[in-house]
């Protein structure tokens, strides 16, 4: 009888048709939570979307608003077929270097002549290319100056689509990230640039470099491109 007892008292609270009652509340009582959470939720959307749409209004589409002093830019180079930087080859084997090709060709492809002329503007040499903006949406359009393979000479795969590697001159491709705000000086000093064979050490104090593996490579970066032959 107990179990009987209890088992109404359950249903009873579930649904109680005396009282017509759900789970102890009338319809009007239900309706009048929902109608509160409905409208509370709707308010904190609508909170949430006016404080991004005044945070929105205070940033630049295409660049930070606030940024710390950036002691050395990120650095690109190509060829990167492992992740110590080595490039490790024979000239008479090429499959040793074909990867080395096949990643500069990849690495190059945006920069051909006739998709540089399609997406980028043709800008004077040597001079800033500024931009103000333009019209009622801000910082649009702009475009980038054109950078074309071809600057990079032996180096752009165009006339030599081995890019040295099979005379034993490789091309080693270093592409700065960019840094906003930073207009680069035509007349100050440009960054220095060194890079070398790898010694290898053979006595305590000994330090050799192979005579087939040595080369050297100086040069700097200028404003619009920079070639490392």
């Amino acid at each position: 009888m107990a179990k009987d007892g209890e088992k109404g008292q359950w249903k009873e609270f579930i649904w109680n048709p005396r009282t017509r009652e759900f789970l102890g509340r009338t319809a009007s009582s239900w309706g009048l939570i929902l109608l509160f959470y409905l409208v509370f939720y709707i308010f904190l959307a609508g909170l949430f979307a006016l404080t991004m749409y005044v945070m929105l209004q205070t940033l630049d589409d295409h660049k930070p608003t606030w940024q710390d002093r950036l002691a050395t830019p990120g650095m690109v180079i190509r060829p990167k077929a492992t992740e110590t930087f080595e490039i490790v080859y024979a000239t008479q084997d090429t499959e040793s270097w074909d990867l080395y090709t096949q990643i500069l060709d990849n690495f190059l492809s945006p920069y051909n002549d006739t998709t540089q002329a399609l997406r980028n503007d043709h800008c004077t040499p040597d001079k800033y290319f500024l931009q103000e903006d333009s019209g009622e949406v801000k910082n649009n359009p702009k475009r980038s100056c054109q950078f074309n393979r071809t600057i990079l000479e032996q180096c752009s795969g165009v006339s030599d689509r081995y890019y040295g590697y099979r005379e034993g001159k490789p091309c080693i491709i270093i592409k700065l990230n960019r840094v906003i705000g930073m207009l680069p000086g035509n007349n100050g000093q440009a960054p220095y640039v060194t890079c070398g064979a790898k010694r290898y050490k053979v006595g305590k104090d000994e330090w050799v470099r192979p005579d087939r593996m040595s080369y050297m490579c100086r040069g700097t970066v200028v404003l619009r491109s920079y070639m490392c032959r």
